[in-house]
């Protein structure tokens, strides 16, 4: 199951997604980082959990993977 990550820079957000629930903003990247930050696409809810605590551990994690079940 692929998880999505919602880096937001301004707001120094880092969502947890089960779904891609960008609405294509300008502003934030697929897979890259821009002005405001973007969504990433990774394997595992681990690896998003490793990948907040390695580089992001300043941001506010939300887990909204139980919110949109597969």
């Amino acid at each position: 199951m692929s998880i999505w990550i919602d880096i937001d820079k301004p707001t120094k957000h880092f969502g947890v997604h089960s779904k891609n629930k960008s609405r294509n903003p300008k502003c934030k990247g697929i897979n890259e980082m821009l002005r405001d930050g973007g969504w990433f696409d990774v394997a595992s809810i681990e690896e998003a959990f490793e990948l907040h605590k390695r580089s992001y551990s300043n941001y506010t994690i939300v887990d909204r993977t139980d919110k949109y079940p597969e």
